[in-house]
C-alpha cells in the first residue's frame, strides 16, 4: 500500500512540475510573439497560464502530501 502512494504522489509532483515547466514556456513565449498585439488576447493567454499554474501548483502540493503520507506508512 504504501509503494503505491509513494509511486503516486511522485507521479504528481512529477506532473505538476511539468506543468509547471510549461508555463514559464509559454509565458517565454507568449511575450516574445510579435503578432499578439491586442491587449485583451494577451490578457486572456496569461489568465490561461495563470489558471494552468494554479492547477500545477496544487497537483504538487497534493503529490507532496500523498507522497509524505506513503512514506508515514512505512
Amino acid at each position: 500500500m504504501s509503494i503505491i502512494l509513494v509511486s503516486l504522489g511522485v507521479g504528481l509532483c512529477l506532473f505538476g512540475l511539468v506543468g509547471f515547466a510549461s508555463v514559464i514556456y509559454f509565458g517565454f513565449q507568449a511575450r516574445k510573439q510579435p503578432e499578439i498585439n491586442s491587449k485583451d488576447r494577451k490578457k486572456t493567454t496569461f489568465e490561461y497560464l495563470i489558471i494552468v499554474n494554479y492547477i500545477a501548483i496544487c497537483l504538487s502540493a497534493f503529490g507532496l502530501i500523498i507522497l509524505i503520507l506513503g512514506i508515514l506508512l512505512t
